[in-house]
């Protein structure tokens, strides 16, 4: 039997490393990263331990992933930040009851504790991007996008191609995307709405 991982059992490597902001990001980007990251591990350790999560707390845990990704490049719009609080909210709320029953009181409040911890941290934000790229124009927004077997490049490049963009690929598994601020939000959206597609898929088939 292979090792199970958040990866694996989550089917989000193209999300997990979906975007490489030039600008700063929100410091709530990075507060939720760390609370989705906590529920993710426990969800692990649930799922070791032989624990069955229902398809629709995983979708909630995916779902608010990909939020945290658009949102990264979609900073003025508040709906996102209310989508993100219900997913984990949902997910939280299952998980924590059914780690109780599985490994106990104590047990759950480390939990507890470990994610409100994340949720009360010192906010970093991610330094500017200032690395120039050759071939890239100089105060052009871009972007990097990891390729994986669910994203393919032929799918990222014809996502890119649709929104008017240019692009890369220097050959270490990544795409360079780059070109207008408001295309380049476009197509992030676009991706992680792909790749939500094919996770829901998945689920379909199991």
């Amino acid at each position: 039997m292979s090792e199970l991982t958040i990866d694996s059992i989550l089917g989000i490597r193209l999300v997990t490393g979906l975007v490489e902001p030039k600008e700063d990001e929100l410091d709530m980007v990075v507060n939720y990263e760390a609370m989705w990251k906590v529920l993710a591990e426990l969800i692990t350790e649930l799922r070791k331990a032989g624990e069955a999560l229902p398809p629709s707390i995983m979708n909630d845990l995916r779902s608010a992933k990909t939020t945290i990704q658009i949102l990264r490049v979609d900073k003025d719009n508040p709906d996102h930040v209310s989508r993100i609080e219900e997913f984990l909210g949902n997910v939280e709320l299952y998980v924590m009851h059914v780690a109780q029953k599985k490994f106990g009181t104590e047990a759950a409040d480390g939990w507890l504790r470990r994610l409100g911890q994340a949720r009360a941290e010192n906010h970093k934000k991610v330094r500017e991007e200032t690395k120039f790229i050759p071939g890239i124009p100089r105060d052009t927004h871009w972007i990097r996008i990891k390729t994986t077997n669910d994203m393919p490049l032929d799918r990222i490049v014809g996502a890119v191609e649709e929104e008017g963009l240019g692009y890369r690929t220097p050959g270490d598994g990544f795409v360079i995307v780059y070109g207008e601020k408001r295309k380049v939000q476009n197509l992030v959206k676009k991706i992680a709405r792909l790749q939500q597609s094919v996770n829901e898929d998945a689920d379909l088939i199991l």
